[in-house]
């Protein structure tokens, strides 16, 4: 059967439809500003022609286009490098200080929050946007756009660093605020969520300046704020899911400005980067019983584009429909990217 819908790189005829999903997302790493979004999807084209050498300028945004209605109803993207001398990567580390009172025989374990940074960070995948109407749809589209991206960290480590992180949104109050930016970031810094949110993305100075370097230990907090430490938003848990069958796990770390958790892994440890193959393009009909669910990909004139696809490896072969085929522009015997889908 033809495919119904193909992940491939976005560009800048997508600009309008990737905006209204930003927007959805509400996200500061799918930019929700037009203009933003503009420069993110002429860099992403940059970068995926691989004109952009340094990590951290390179960004790559993936779109899930609906054939039969030639419209984008799906978003991600990989983010090269985030964390440089100019702009370092920020984040509460969580640890424990445990004391014990012989007098009293009482022990306690107390956590609490340290700040950190990175000048030399890890690459990251996020965006993770689906269009609510298709979210639960048969063809899991959200699973297909998210594997996208480690399929072609797969195809190009030279472009990425050794370790990738997500990070996860955390639950929001009402007009997008935050509980624990109200109750700590908010009077360290004067500046609401939003706007401590958004001038992030220009200037992260007034993090190192402004936040206190001593441990902030969490029963300090009220209780409801320090229940949220960690926690997930609820449209969140499904893209959490994603990356734990990727491989990734909680860093025990989480966004100083959210307290939204981070998970992440060794690229090289990633399942889908250990599953990564390059093989020779087969036509045929696979059998149903013994075919297995691949995401097949090609990078050819039309950039990169990949498919899900039902199909059998034989050897150094991958057999798939013809019409797979067609949508990825290819030929039996060209070469093809593949990785199982869970």
């Amino acid at each position: 059967m033809q495919p119904l819908f193909v992940i491939r790189q976005a560009g800048p005829l997508d600009h309008g439809q990737i905006l209204q999903l930003a927007r959805e997302l509400d996200s500061t790493n799918l930019p929700t500003d037009s203009a933003e979004l503009a420069d993110a999807l002429d860099r992403s084209a940059r970068s995926f022609a691989g004109r952009i050498r340094r990590h951290a300028q390179a960004v790559y945004i993936f779109c899930a286009e609906d054939l039969q209605q030639e419209r984008t109803v799906a978003a991600s993207m990989i983010i090269g490098k985030h964390g440089t001398p100019e702009s370092p990567h920020y984040y509460f580390e969580m640890e424990t200080d445990e004391r014990y009172s012989q007098s009293l025989r009482r022990m306690f374990r107390h956590t609490f929050l340290r700040l950190r940074y990175s000048m030399d960070g890890p690459s990251e995948v996020g965006g993770l946007i689906v269009d609510p109407a298709l979210r639960g749809h048969t063809e899991r589209i959200g699973k297909q756009i998210s594997w996208a991206r480690f399929l072609y960290i797969a195809r190009h480590r030279s472009r990425f660093e050794p370790t990738l992180i997500a990070e996860m949104l955390a639950p929001s109050t009402m007009n997008h605020g935050n509980r624990f930016w109200d109750y700590y970031g908010g009077l360290v810094t004067g500046l609401s969520y939003r706007e401590a949110d958004l001038l992030s993305t220009r200037d992260k100075e007034f993090i190192r300046a402004l936040f206190p370097d001593s441990p902030l230990y969490t029963f300090l907090l009220p209780l409801e704020v320090q229940q949220s430490i960690g926690q997930i938003a609820e449209s969140s848990r499904g893209a959490v899911h994603l990356v734990e069958q990727a491989g990734m796990k909680f860093l025990e770390q989480i966004d100083p400005f959210d307290a939204g958790p981070y998970y992440g892994a060794q690229v090289a440890e990633l399942t889908p980067v250990k599953e990564f193959r390059t093989l020779r393009a087969g036509m045929g009909e696979p059998d149903s019983a013994s075919a297995r669910r691949y995401l097949v990909a090609h990078e050819g004139p039309k950039g990169f584009r990949a498919v899900q696809a039902n199909a059998i490896v034989e050897e150094r072969r991958i057999i798939v429909d013809e019409d797979i085929l067609k949508t990825l522009s290819v030929r039996e015997g060209d070469q093809v990217d593949t990785v199982p889908l869970p």
